[in-house]
């Protein structure tokens, strides 16, 4: 079942960035974006799962880049999150390749599945909310935002790891 999501993430990731510069008449740049893709799968499919983490970097570099290039930001939000799921997938699938139970399997599938799914989907209520709502901050306040939300999301990078 991963790998499944993993090929749907990196087509999905490709997919996205490759219409976006496309829709906005960047053709070459598209068609290297979807040759990258196929790249990925193909480097996956062997079993070069190092390539993995190239690719990631890869793709975020493409999505800050494709921005640039006026493509829509939820396209370039999508590239990034595929990718990013691409990426965590991959590094998860050789985790389950050293676990000998079926049941155990399905398990830790469901569990890191959930996981990400509350990780996307916090992910893209804040891009909304920050996309939708507008506050104006001191420098001070902002600051202690920052601090907050740095605070908060190492708290639950933690208790994440801590459950695994």
């Amino acid at each position: 079942m991963t790998r499944n999501f993993i090929y749907a993430s990196i087509l999905a990731c490709a997919g996205t960035l490759t219409y976006g510069l496309a829709a906005n008449d960047y053709i070459p740049p598209s068609i290297t974006v979807a040759l990258l893709g196929i790249a990925w799968i193909v480097l996956f499919a062997r079993g070069l799962h190092r390539f993995s983490g190239f690719a990631f970097a890869v793709f975020i570099i493409l999505s800050s880049v494709s921005l640039w290039a006026d493509v829509s930001p939820v396209l370039a939000l999508a590239g990034v999150i595929f990718s990013l799921l691409a990426w965590d997938l991959t590094r998860f699938h050789q985790r389950l390749q050293m676990t000998n139970s079926q049941q155990d399997t399905r398990k830790m599938e469901r569990a890191h599945f959930a996981r990400l799914t509350l990780l996307i989907g916090l992910s893209l209520l804040g891009y909304f909310a920050v996309t939708r709502i507008q506050v104006t901050l001191t420098f001070g306040s902002a600051a202690l935002l920052a601090l907050l939300g740095i605070w908060g999301i190492s708290a639950l990078v933690y208790r994440l790891r801590s459950h695994e």
